[in-house]
């Protein structure tokens, strides 16, 4: 008696190819956008979720859909458990919407340990020139990590604020001390003064 032969499995339908792919491509995108966790975290989930579903639709019937699938799972995962960490990680040091004032300077960037007016080296030195008015000083990192600071200068004559500009030192690094000049095409007089009315770290 001849056996019959065993039919091969039907293939997957095209919408479970489609789906697999569309996974790998989310997976692919969850890792790429992990640092900014609030991107690559869903991105992943989503990776995770369509890539499940083709992984069902495909089973037992086309190994090419399936290997899309576990593919689209696996980076899907990874982009979640990466998105985590970098959520984990992130910076403490951003904004905060209610600055505090510490020795008359005002900063948006919460740390206990180290106020960033307190890596403003004491005076500002002012100059009025012909073509505007000038701000010099210098800031010190006393943390441990290299850090950027935005500087927001005022000028003032008899109480009235006459101008206002603001620099950025893009990198400091820890224990170094770097000079910052800030300047407004305003004019002033000899009684003209200025300071430092709020400072920021930043990223570097």
């Amino acid at each position: 008696m001849i056996a019959e032969p065993t039919p091969a499995p039907a293939a997957a339908p095209p919408i479970a190819r489609r789906a697999a792919t569309v996974g790998l491509v989310l997976g692919i995108a969850s890792t790429l956008t992990s640092v900014v966790w609030v991107l690559g975290i869903p991105l992943g989930i989503l990776a995770v979720v369509v890539s499940w579903r083709a992984a069902q639709r495909a089973r037992g019937r086309d190994l090419r859909t399936i290997s899309l699938a576990v593919g689209g799972l696996v980076v899907g995962t990874a982009g979640v458990l990466l998105g985590i960490g970098s959520a984990a990680t992130s910076d403490t040091s951003s904004s905060d919407p209610t600055p505090v004032v510490i020795n008359g300077v005002a900063t948006a960037t919460p740390d206990a340990e180290h106020q960033p007016p307190l890596d403003l080296d004491p005076g500002a030195r002012c100059t009025v020139d012909l073509d505007g008015l000038r701000a010099a000083g210098s800031v010190t990192n006393r943390t441990d990590k290299a850090w950027g600071y935005r500087l927001t200068v005022v000028w003032e004559d008899t109480g009235l604020t006459l101008a206002e500009g603001t620099t950025i030192l893009p990198t400091v690094a820890p224990g170094a001390t770097a000079p910052f000049t800030v300047v407004s095409p305003a004019t002033g007089t000899a009684a003209t003064t200025c300071r430092v009315r709020q400072i920021d770290r930043t990223k570097p």
